[in-house]
């Protein structure tokens, strides 16, 4: 019998330890389980800070290149109008060949400008006779009294689109 009772207190022992080993083990087991929701939550916010970063810096990108698009619009579209000024000019000027040659080339390069422009998201905005006036589009510079009350009457300077924005507003004439 005695031999019953070593077994048994050996088994207790056992049972007591296997407890103690059960419970330090579950703890060991929450303890995991806090770290991996503490990586879970940091890696969480990681993915969160490089999504608002991409998304910065996108925004940051666009701005730039319309800064960039609108400092060449300031330097190449007063150029654009001097040339399209001479040109109208011209045509009370009476030309021999070579002069009607060079107007040719210099239309030729106002239709590379207005090409080139035209890649980067510039528009040039002519409006017709007749349209209506609208003051996002349009900038009257002097009125009329022939025509249609509040219809275009003539265009004296094209406008400006970047990117579906407004640049310059067409210079025009309207009717009162």
């Amino acid at each position: 019998m005695k031999k019953n009772k070593t077994e048994n207190k050996s088994k207790d022992l056992s049972a007591d330890q296997l407890e103690k080993r059960i419970q330090e083990l579950a703890l060991t087991i929450d303890r995991v389980e806090d770290e991996k929701l503490k990586v879970e939550n940091q890696l969480k916010r990681a993915l969160a800070d490089y999504h608002n970063l991409l998304k910065n810096s996108e925004k940051r990108d666009k701005l730039r290149l319309h800064q960039i698009k609108r400092n060449l619009y300031d330097t190449i579209i007063p150029t654009l109008d001097a040339l399209m000024l001479a040109v109208v000019a011209s045509k009370d000027i009476k030309m021999d060949e070579r002069g009607q040659s060079w107007l040719q080339g210099i239309l030729a390069t106002i239709e590379e400008m207005k090409k080139g422009l035209k890649g980067i998201g510039f528009e040039q905005y002519i409006p017709e006779k007749g349209d209506d006036f609208d003051s996002n589009m349009h900038e009257a510079i002097a009125t009329v009294q022939e025509g249609e009350k509040g219809k275009i009457y003539d265009t004296v300077q094209p406008g400006y689109i970047l990117d579906g924005s407004v640049m310059r507003p067409a210079r025009v004439v309207v009717s009162k």
